[in-house]
């Protein structure tokens, strides 16, 4: 295995940019382990939506990660150097995404303080093959408060079950929902 590099990097998404599922797709394409260390992103107020990241993998996956999200027009703010993470492996690659019988559902997961340290979203990219979309979010920094996730996951019934049961073996709280959630503070 590869010794894996690290950056952080807090980003301001544009106005529609949870139309797409670009961490998935980060995950997917480059074999990055991403962190959300952060998060303001209101469904209903897009212009402020802001996310804290960490991501790890190898130098020159960390380098396009940051070039794609920059294509995007996210806004790259307090990006550190690249630098060793001692404590990281390369990730393994992630399973194909499923082509037949594919759903799609809507959950909100809430993320205690302790838990806090979990990619929960390389986690079920990766360890399930599911596509994750990050549609709202609400993370302190300093984890002061527990936090919420707004996701729409994608795969089969039984990728999208074993990753549900991904979340509650970690502590995380699930609610799957039909209808939209007032993020407002």
């Amino acid at each position: 295995m590869t010794q894996a590099k690290r950056v952080t990097v807090r980003v301001r998404v544009p106005a529609g940019g949870q139309d797409e599922p670009v961490l998935s797709q980060l995950i997917t394409h480059y074999r990055v382990t991403v962190n959300i260390r952060g998060a303001l992103f209101d469904p209903q107020n897009q212009a402020e939506a802001w996310l804290d990241l960490e991501l790890y993998g190898a130098e020159t996956a960390l380098e396009r990660c940051l070039a794609v999200m920059q294509e995007r027009q996210w806004e790259l703010i307090n990006l550190s150097p690249i630098a060793d993470a001692p404590e990281m492996t390369v990730p393994t690659p992630v399973m194909p995404p499923a082509t037949t019988a594919v759903q799609r559902t809507h959950i909100h997961v809430r993320i205690p303080k302790a838990a806090c340290d979990v990619p929960i979203l390389s986690g079920l990219v990766s360890g399930y093959g599911l596509v994750v979309n990050l549609r709202g979010g609400l993370l302190s920094p300093s984890r002061e408060d527990d936090g919420w996730f707004d996701l729409e996951v994608q795969g089969t019934a039984e990728q999208i079950a074993q990753g549900l049961d991904y979340l509650r073996q970690r502590g995380i709280q699930v609610w799957q929902a039909d209808n939209q959630v007032d993020w407002s503070v």
